[in-house]
């Protein structure tokens, strides 16, 4: 009964949602931050997603511009052990604070901005579309900078 609420409860939060990127964002949004897959790790109590997502938006000369963004998702779970690849995640930018802190690199934990699962909200800095659990917490921008040289951390964006 548990393996089944579990599995109910992913195939839930990886609904498969319109294909937004900055060229054809809906009403209201700056940009889209999505990854593909991520490689998720458990080590006892601990239950984390790890990757390198993509922020999609339009540039101030209008152009398409792509920012890589490094991304860190976790929660307390059941005891386990292992690694293995999962789905990814996507967030739909509403503000423009969020836009400008993704931009330059600060350090975004989910508990300091206002993010939600529901549209419409009131002063919502973005919209969870697919890849994070109610109870998980995330931090964008989560590679630490002083290691950035030894990863070779780019922070230019590209834009077309």
């Amino acid at each position: 009964m548990k393996a089944c609420l579990i599995f109910m409860l992913l195939s839930f939060f990886n609904l498969p949602v319109p294909g937004w990127s900055a060229t054809n964002l809906p009403a209201g949004a700056l940009g889209i931050l999505s990854i593909d897959s991520m490689t998720q790790g458990q080590m006892l109590w601990l239950k984390g997603r790890v990757g390198e997502a993509s922020y999609q938006y339009r540039g101030p000369d209008n152009r398409q511009c792509t920012l890589n963004v490094p991304v860190a998702v976790g929660r307390i779970a059941d005891a386990d052990v292992g690694v293995s690849t999962v789905p990814g995640l996507q967030i739909l930018v509403l503000s423009a604070q969020l836009s400008q802190a993704l931009l330059a690199g600060e350090r975004i934990k989910s508990d300091d901005w206002h993010f939600s699962r529901a549209q419409g909200g009131d002063n919502v800095d973005g919209l969870i579309l697919q890849g994070i659990a109610p109870d998980e917490g995330f931090v964008l921008n989560s590679r630490r900078r002083w290691i950035s040289w030894l990863r070779g951390d780019n922070r230019t964006p590209v834009c077309l």
